[in-house]
């Protein structure tokens, strides 16, 4: 896991950035929301979340390989999502971290 931080809307969040077995765990089982995190996959494709053992709410945030934001969705505990768009990175946001709202194609930025 490496950490980083990501810029959407002018605004810097601190993130850690999740590959492979990390991916599946996400938020599972944390009760820590201090840091967002970024699920990155090898290639876009359409990507399914579930929040079964997440505590609380959290943005889920789809980019394609270009960091553009390709859907975006307000999550609830114990539900499930999938994409509309074919994605190349989830940005899992809890609400504390971030309030507002995310359009489509507007464009992120990786900060190391």
């Amino acid at each position: 896991m490496r950490q980083k931080q990501l810029q959407i809307h002018g605004k810097k969040i601190d993130a850690n950035f999740c590959i492979g077995v990390e991916n599946a765990l996400g938020f599972m089982f944390t009760f820590s929301q201090e840091r967002a995190k970024v699920l990155c996959f090898p290639s876009e494709r359409r990507i399914s979340l579930h929040m079964f053992f997440v505590f609380f709410p959290l943005h889920a945030i789809f980019l394609d390989s270009r960091k553009r934001v390709v859907d975006y969705v307000l999550l609830r505990p114990f539900t499930f999502y999938s994409s509309k768009k074919r994605a190349k990175y989830v940005v899992e946001i809890p609400l504390s971290l971030f309030r507002g709202q995310v359009k489509r194609d507007e464009k992120t930025k990786f900060i190391s």
